[in-house]
């Protein structure tokens, strides 16, 4: 798919930070019309706005990618506005973040509900489709934490994450087969609304700050819809993003003698260190 030119292309949390770079970077292309989704219908008005400047057309079309009656009452509406998806951008995520002991079950739910079986509901109801077609594209917005987790206390996230990789490549080996191409973005830190409005269970709010300084490492949000972009072009499986997650990708990669006992060592000291905002029982 080099030329993306009217090419109808659906982006799931198309409201903020990587979903709306990614809409307006498919746009910027000639794409359209972008079809954008997200529970956050102000944000959705927002980026439309910000296609419909660059001269492309916009439906906005709010779900949430946890419902899967959502999700299929928001692709037979694109179908019927746009008569075809090219592209399906699954870029919707949450997190919750705490220690595993003070976590709880709908902690799990809600964060697995919408990044990885959000990515189930688009990819089940879209791909026949494309399938029908014999042509299309899904890229799948996972995390570098999908390939190697980079911190404590983030589980849920990871974990879905890791479901997304696994999911995108087992698509891959099927799709490939049929003329529909496979695309996994795992970004390493990216300035984006997740780091500010991600719950923080069992913590002090001091503990916002200390999560903050992750972003001293991070990327724009455009930086990572180009690399995307680039990779639809391109037909590319994997995509990784940053110096930093890169470099800790290769090293789990090609020296994992080295890196379980490097952050087994890593863990314990950030571990002791970030249990001074714990709140009520301390662990070392």
């Amino acid at each position: 798919m080099k030329d993306l030119r009217e090419k109808v292309v659906l982006v799931t949390g198309a409201a903020s930070g990587i979903g709306r770079a990614t809409a307006v970077e498919f746009a910027r292309e000639g794409a359209g019309p972008l079809i954008l989704c997200d529970i956050d219908e102000e944000g959705l008005r927002g980026t439309s706005a910000l296609i419909e400047g660059l001269g492309r057309g916009a439906f906005v079309i709010p779900a949430d990618v946890s419902d899967l009656d959502a999700v299929e009452g928001m692709v037979d509406e694109t179908l019927r506005r746009a008569g075809r998806i090219d592209v399906l951008v699954n870029v919707a995520g949450i997190g919750i973040g705490g220690p595993v002991e003070v976590l709880e079950m709908e902690d799990w739910r809600k964060v697995i509900g919408v990044n990885l079986f959000g990515i189930l509901h688009t990819v089940g109801t879209v791909y026949p489709h494309m399938l029908g077609r014999g042509s299309g594209h899904i890229v799948n917005v996972a995390s570098g934490a999908g390939l190697v987790v980079p911190s404590p206390y983030n589980a849920p996230y990871n974990v879905s994450k890791f479901g997304v990789v696994g999911l995108s490549e087992s698509l891959l080996y099927e799709a490939c087969a049929h003329g529909i191409g496979v695309t996994c973005v795992c970004p390493g830190a990216v300035r984006t609304p997740i780091y500010e409005t991600s719950p923080i269970k069992g913590f002090s709010p001091e503990m916002r700050g200390e999560m903050m300084r992750i972003l001293s490492t991070a990327e724009e949000p455009g930086d990572t819809a180009r690399a995307l972009v680039r990779a639809v072009k391109k037909n590319r499986f994997l995509v990784v993003t940053t110096f930093f997650m890169k470099a800790i990708y290769f090293a789990k990669r090609y020296l994992p003698f080295i890196w379980f006992p490097f952050m087994r060592l890593v863990s314990r000291g950030m571990v002791r260190y970030l249990n001074r905002y714990r709140i009520g029982r301390q662990q070392a």
